[in-house]
């Protein structure tokens, strides 16, 4: 930050964030991780968590406390996380995350269809209960904290404008959506949905999504350049940025994309 300071580099516009072929694609990471908060079903079963303990065959007044239980669990695991996200690194933490909701909304769909015992009712709360717990982990805080990472100082403001739109976006959607659904045309099998895109989000990820704990924005799109992020390259990795180290003619505007042409 303070050499970009020092650089006097000007703020990009929004239209340059599609410009640059490595920004765009730090850009595409930056949705798909906003998406994958959203639309991992976390806000369906937030709004709608009564409901669905009602549907699990659970009184109200039971309902009603344990969607308070969730919101104090969703609280303690992201406590959790913040311990975690500089030991463990960024890209680990949220692939853990959507793994377990990705398995969690899989039994909940499974308790939900066959719940005629006390066994599956008792089942569908616990996963409930860790879906959250994964989710505050990784996909409630790892999304925001990547996209800072990602952009220098000249993009971090149009990328974030973007993320927040696209999360609010995704955010709207859920909650329009998923009541009618739940209650009507696909009911108890609602979740399976989410579970689709957890498995989906958990793939882009896997392949696409970086690394970022303790690297520099210009380590990182050399990585992203260099492709198999899911791979150990630091040795590509430093070939990279040792050759923007040494070329002082590029220095103002590295991660505009000029790596794109190493």
């Amino acid at each position: 930050m303070q050499d970009e300071q020092n650089q006097q580099q000007r703020s990009a516009r929004m239209i340059d964030l599609f410009l640059t072929p490595t920004v765009r694609w730090a850009l595409f990471i930056t949705v798909f991780l906003q998406l994958s908060q959203q639309f991992s079903g976390i806000n369906a079963v937030v709004y709608y968590s009564t409901v669905i303990f009602q549907s699990a065959g659970y009184k109200k007044d039971i309902a009603e406390y344990a969607n308070l239980g969730l919101g104090a669990t969703n609280v303690f695991f992201t406590l959790i996380s913040v311990f975690l996200m500089d030991r463990l690194g960024r890209r680990i933490l949220h692939l853990s995350g959507l793994g377990g909701m990705f398995i969690t909304s899989l039994i909940l769909v499974i308790s939900l269809i066959v719940q005629s015992t006390t066994f599956w009712n008792n089942i569908s709360l616990i996963v409930t209960f860790l879906f959250i717990a994964f989710f505050a982990i990784g996909p409630g805080s790892i999304p925001w904290l990547i996209t800072s990472e990602l952009f220098n100082q000249t993009y971090c403001v149009p990328a974030t404008s973007i993320a927040v739109l696209v999360n609010w976006s995704a955010n709207f959607i859920v909650g329009l959506t998923f009541k009618p659904l739940f209650t009507g045309l696909l009911h108890k099998y609602t979740f399976l949905i989410f579970t689709g895109l957890l498995l989906i989000f958990f793939l882009l990820t896997f392949f696409f999504v970086p690394e970022t704990k303790a690297k520099t924005v210009d380590t990182i799109y050399a990585e992203i350049n260099a492709g198999r992020v899911w791979t150990k390259r630091q040795p590509q990795s430093q070939h990279y940025a040792n050759r923007i180290d040494g070329n002082n003619d590029v220095g103002s505007t590295v991660g505009y994309g000029v790596l794109t042409s190493a």
